[in-house]
């Protein structure tokens, strides 16, 4: 009996975005299918959906797949891939509920007005008729699970972990003063606003240099403002995404993060944070339901979310012990091999397609 086949198929402005990339390389590892067949867009804007629908089209009629996974931004094409995968299994990874994002996290539809109700009516319906739907978290599919009206069993959680290729340990690179790093896209779950009130209370401390990337202008002109009261801040655009390990190396420790204390950040652990740990380095971690899994000064450093005085606190107590950050880091990378990295998502899908009876199929 040969092994079944899977298609992941991703429709996203970065088609190699990193949770498509790692549930990519958890199905190969996982050895459980004959093919992997990757259906992702080649181009951007409005072309994008074209060029996926018509991969799709043509690995439905000529490959056949068995099981599918479509990726996030997934809700933009859920109901066409739904259709086009009739008659087969399809996986949702939800990643972000789409209610969770447009009502509650950044409030685009008021709770309860019509588009919020239609939104969640329209994602109900075919989250009934999925076969699963994916989550970063054990919290998130619980939340996720709460806010549809739909039964738990119908969630499964994935880590998202890392490009394991790009981040791996270095050496510490030497550098002036004890460097703080935050970086990212500074959306409301980060917490951009109490990390800049971290800098400026600590701008007294001149050995203590907050290391900005990333952010849109009205992110650089609040982080301009900083400055001109005096908060140790360096602040780059961007640094190319090859670059960030040697980043990393330079800073003493890594905010990962959720601060905000936003609905969001109450189920997620970021990329980044996986990032920093993948690398061996220090992370801060803003609490919420998933830290559970952290040990505060053992494997991270753990601080309530939206709490400035928590955050200077523990980046006073870092300044102080910069002996004990290596271990931390190095305990971080431990916990990110047992639970997060490419080996756990594979035995995950293992797990996973258990119910499919697929796991011991013969070549």
């Amino acid at each position: 009996m040969s092994k079944p086949s899977i298609c992941v198929i991703t429709c996203y402005k970065q088609p190699d975005y990193v949770r498509a990339k790692t549930l990519r390389r958890g199905l190969h590892e996982s050895d459980l299918f004959e093919d992997v067949l990757i259906v992702k867009n080649k181009h951007t804007g409005v072309l994008r959906y074209i060029d996926v629908f018509a991969q799709l089209i043509k690995i439905r009629f000529s490959k056949n797949p068995d099981f599918y996974i479509l990726t996030f931004r997934g809700y933009e094409t859920l109901p066409f891939v739904w259709l086009m995968t009739l008659g087969k299994k399809l996986l949702y990874d939800e990643f972000i509920n789409p209610v969770e994002w447009f009502v509650y996290e950044h409030k685009k539809f008021a709770p309860g007005s019509i588009p919020a109700k239609l939104l969640r009516a329209v994602f109900r319906w075919f989250g009934k008729r999925v076969s699963l739907i994916l989550t970063d978290t054990e919290s998130h599919a619980d939340y996720s699970a709460e806010l549809m009206d739909l039964p738990r069993e119908k969630y499964r959680a994935i880590p998202v972990g890392t490009d394991e290729r790009t981040f791996q340990p270095l050496n510490p690179i030497s550098h002036d003063g004890f460097r703080v790093l935050f970086y990212g896209n500074m959306l409301p779950l980060h917490g951009v606003d109490i990390v800049l009130k971290t800098a400026e209370i600590l701008a007294a401390r001149t050995d203590i240099i907050f290391h900005f990337v990333g952010g849109k202008k009205v992110i650089r002109e609040k982080t301009a403002a900083a400055q001109a009261i005096g908060a140790n801040i360096e602040h780059d655009k961007w640094i190319e995404f090859e670059k960030l390990p040697e980043t990393f190396a330079k800073s003493d420790i890594c905010l990962g993060g959720p601060f905000g204390g936003t609905v969001q950040s109450q189920y997620v652990i970021t990329g980044k944070t996986f990032q920093f740990m993948a690398a061996a380095r220090p992370a801060v971690i803003g609490s919420n339901k998933e830290t559970q899994l952290f040990t505060d000064k053992q494997n991270a450093l753990v601080v309530p979310q939206a709490n400035v005085d928590a955050l200077k606190d523990v980046i006073l107590w870092a300044a102080e012990n910069r002996d004990k950050l290596e271990a931390i880091g190095q305990n971080g990378r431990k916990l990110y091999e047992e639970q997060f990295s490419s080996k756990r998502i594979a035995c995950d899908f293992t797990s996973l397609f258990r119910e499919y009876g697929i796991t011991n199929v013969e070549s």
